[in-house]
């Protein structure tokens, strides 16, 4: 666009032409503000120029070139070629160039012949680049059509402020009006140019006014999401008379998605693909952008390219966060004088994805407060829960301490019985049957009440791998009994860590207790121990059999009924302790052992006091030598 001249002030339309007494000839050509209807298109108000300057009754040119610049191509291009009108009159020929777009007679065909403006001569280049009427010989632009004329009129055509091309005239021979005809050319053309122009401008402000009045009525009625999305899109296509546009949304990922497409079926799911990558692009950014060609697209594919004219990409932007891009183009049948979107239709755009925005981000902030709401809701149904369960829990307590004396009781009497009983009495079999079931009682009851008494837990440096051979010596007996196998898989490698070891090797106890009930006679258990990463763990493993429908998450419940209560007692002691030790128990099955339990504790935090001793068991052990040396002396 370097090569378009600055607008000049426009000439006042001549007179008509004047009869041979001198005075003005009114009847001879209708004034050039009339020639056309407003409404008219850019090609009517061409095809009306070329009928008026090549019929007897007009300008009377033998033959008419319209030169029209092309914005994306950046040349003059011959667009239209008319030859003389051999319509009776001229009104006709005007009435037929409106209708159809060919007059009766003329022959009009696209040329192809374009030109840079910086290559023009003649009275053409004159007439391009001082936008004034000029006449001269044609063959000063070599390869034009109207070189092999002597004798050429050019009139220079402006649409607003912007030149708009150029209307070539060859006459057959003299004609004495010439310059009256070019004088009026020009001025038909720069009336009906911007005639239409204001026209275009009216149908322009009508379409947003429209488009804003449909926004505001759909903003206050109840439609969901997708509709109003899809309404912003349609809208922003209508607005600024584009034949597609896209609607892209940002998704949680931060990548962009195609949420609505518009605009004829053909081409608009491909159109919709290709603007993608500068729609990211535009969002990255933050910045809208548009243009007039279709290789000025960031990453537009070829295909897409070459079939796209005019575009714009706004980003959806709300209270500094990107939600998405709004992208409108417009094809090849688009007139080449027609430029970029302008300001206002620009603005218009950047309106409407301002509404797309808001309308997201409350959609966002809905969605998060359904969200809240849930969960808040979960959490009152899980405090609900939690205020019945230590309710259970503090009644079972209470059962507890009640229960013991009772037990006691029994216990003592049983014993006493059973003491009395002389040795061959079978009766003493069954008392004994009774003392183990009821110190199982007492175990039970007695575990229920450590377990909501637990108190923090006592730390040193230890070895846990001693730790857990010390536990699982205490079941030697009961594995032996039942012809249980243990195998055991301990890691020499383990660090020293920090732990209560008397808790511990109750955790270990626990869980071997309840693998020894699960266990058939004859099967396995496993005992691992290992480092991974910044934890040891320890693997605890049987081969029992595990029922189908068995909830693990539920194995864990201290008050638990059914046959597992005792079991789920003592395993949820253990998840207590491992817990306070900063660590994490976990359950599963895999292959041949049904029952997979570990726990795993943290080594950060042991490391400072693995560098250096322990100034407390130093202490410990000079106050013990002190002792031991007082002793001995005494």
């Amino acid at each position: 666009m370097d090569h378009v001249p600055q607008p000049h002030a426009a000439k006042p339309a001549p007179a008509p032409p004047s009869t041979a007494s001198g005075k003005p000839d009114a009847n001879r050509w209708p004034a050039p503000q009339t020639l056309l209807d407003p409404e008219s298109d850019l090609g009517t108000i061409e095809r009306t120029l070329l009928a008026f300057a090549t019929h007897p009754q007009g300008a009377g040119a033998s033959r008419a070139w319209l030169l029209v610049w092309n914005s994306r191509s950046g040349l003059v291009e011959g667009w239209r070629e008319a030859a003389s009108s051999a319509s009776p009159t001229l009104e006709q020929a005007l009435s037929a160039a409106r209708r159809a777009g060919s007059p009766d007679g003329a022959s009009e065909r696209i040329h192809a012949w374009a030109e840079s403006p910086d290559r023009l001569e003649g009275p053409v280049a004159h007439a391009w680049r001082a936008q004034a009427i000029a006449s001269g010989d044609g063959g000063e632009q070599p390869g034009a059509p109207w070189a092999e004329s002597s004798r050429i009129g050019a009139v220079p055509l402006r649409r607003g402020t912007r030149a708009y091309g150029v209307l070539v005239c060859v006459w057959a021979g003299t004609v004495s009006h010439e310059a009256e005809a070019l004088e009026w050319l020009r001025a038909a053309a720069e009336s009906n140019f911007g005639a239409q122009r204001r026209a275009v401008e009216t149908r322009r402000l009508a379409r947003q006014a429209r488009a804003n009045a449909e926004l505001a009525r759909t903003s206050v009625s109840a439609v969901n999401l997708a509709e109003v999305l899809h309404l912003v899109t349609r809208l922003a296509a209508e607005a600024v008379d584009a034949r597609g546009a896209v609607l892209y949304r940002t998704e949680a990922r931060g990548s962009l998605k195609v949420e609505v497409a518009h605009g004829q079926p053909v081409m608009r799911d491909t159109c919709a693909r290709g603007f993608l990558a500068a729609a990211r692009e535009a969002c990255a950014t933050g910045q809208a952008c548009a243009g007039e060609r279709g290789d000025e697209v960031p990453h537009l594919p070829p295909g897409v390219s070459g079939e796209t004219s005019t575009w714009a990409i706004v980003p959806l932007v709300a209270y500094g966060r990107c939600l998405g891009a709004l992208v409108v183009y417009d094809g090849l049948d688009r007139h080449p004088c027609e430029g970029a979107y302008e300001r206002a239709d620009l603005d218009h755009l950047a309106a409407l994805a301002d509404h797309a925005a808001l309308v997201l981000e409350h959609a966002r902030i809905g969605e998060e407060g359904r969200r809240r709401e849930q969960l808040r809701s979960d959490q009152s149904a899980r405090l609900r829960e939690l205020d019945r369960l230590a309710a259970i829990g503090e009644m079972a307590v209470r059962v507890a301490q009640e229960s013991r004396n009772p037990l006691a009781s029994i216990a003592a009497f049983v014993k006493r019985a059973h003491r009395e009983l002389p040795e061959e009495d079978a009766r003493r079999e069954y008392l004994e049957i009774v003392l183990r079931e009821t110190e199982r009682l007492e175990t039970m009851l007695g575990e229920q009440m450590e377990y909501s008494q637990l108190q923090r837990p006592s730390l040193e440096m230890q070895n846990l791998n001693g730790v857990v051979q010390e536990a699982l010596q205490r079941f030697s007996e009961s594995l032996v009994r039942r012809r249980v196998r243990l195998l055991k898989r301990l890691a020499p490698d383990l660090p020293m860590l920090l732990l209560d070891a008397h808790r511990i090797r109750r955790v270990v106890e626990n869980v071997v207790a309840f693998a020894l009930e699960s266990v058939p006679m004859g099967g396995r258990i496993r005992v691992d121990s290992r480092r991974a990463a910044d934890h040891v763990v320890v693997e605890i493993a049987h081969d029992g059999v595990r029922h189908a429908g068995d909830l693990l998450d539920q194995l864990f419940v201290p008050f638990a009924s059914g046959g597992t209560a005792g079991a789920a007692v003592g395993l949820g002691v253990a998840q207590q302790i491992v817990r306070e030790h900063g660590g994490e128990v976990r359950l599963r099955a895999d292959g041949e052992w049904s029952t997979i339990f570990s726990f795993t504790l943290p080594i950060a935090g042991n490391e400072d006091r693995r560098k250096a001793p322990d100034r407390r068991s130093v202490r410990g052990e000079r106050r013990r030598r002190r002792d031991d040396d007082g002793t001995r002396g005494s």
